[in-house]
C-alpha cells in the first residue's frame, strides 16, 4: 500500500521546524528578562590626583564633563575640580630647605561619580582598573592626562 504525502503530514513537519527554531532561538526570544535581572554595577564617587601637569591642560576641563574610554562615553562625571599650585624645594648650601611656589606646574585633584562594573573584588570604569594607588587616564572628549586615583566611596 503507498501512503501520499497530505496536509496533515506538511503540518506537522512545520510543527517541528517552528518548535526548533523557537528552541534555537530562546535565549533572543527570553534573553531581555534575564539581563534585567543581572546587575553588576556600582555606584562609587573617586578622587584622581594628577602631580605636575600644567595649567592649559585643564582648562578646557568643566564640572559635568563625561568620562570617554575604549572609543564610548562612560556613565563617570566630573563633578568638582580643586586646583593648588606645587611647592618645590630649594636645595642651596644653606642647611635649610627652602620652598618655592612653581608658576608652571599645579597639582589637580578631580572628584568623580561614576556607575563602575565590578566582578568580586575587582571595579572596571572603561577598561581601568579602579583601586586606590593605581594609575587612571583623566580622559574626556576635550583633555587627556595621566593621574592617580586617590579615594574610592562606594555608594
Amino acid at each position: 500500500m503507498k501512503r501520499k504525502w497530505n496536509w496533515v503530514d506538511t503540518t506537522i513537519v512545520i510543527i517541528i521546524v517552528l518548535l526548533t527554531a523557537l528552541f534555537v532561538n530562546k535565549d533572543k526570544i527570553l534573553g531581555s528578562r534575564k539581563k534585567a535581572a543581572v546587575s553588576n554595577q556600582k555606584d562609587i564617587v573617586f578622587i584622581v590626583e594628577a602631580d605636575g601637569i600644567t595649567q592649559d591642560m585643564l582648562t578646557d576641563l568643566e564640572i559635568g564633563d563625561q568620562i570617554f574610554s575604549q572609543n564610548a562615553l562612560q556613565n563617570a562625571f566630573v563633578e568638582e575640580i580643586n586646583i593648588e599650585s606645587l611647592t618645590r624645594p630649594v636645595y642651596k648650601s644653606d642647611p635649610k630647605i627652602k620652598v618655592y611656589e612653581d608658576a608652571e606646574e599645579i597639582k589637580a585633584s578631580i572628584k568623580i561619580k561614576a556607575k563602575v562594573a565590578f566582578s568580586g573584588p575587582y571595579m572596571d570604569l572603561g577598561g581601568q582598573e579602579i583601586k586606590v594607588g593605581l594609575p587612571f587616564i583623566m580622559k574626556t572628549t576635550k583633555v587627556e592626562f595621566p593621574s592617580t586615583i586617590k579615594y574610592i566611596e562606594v555608594k
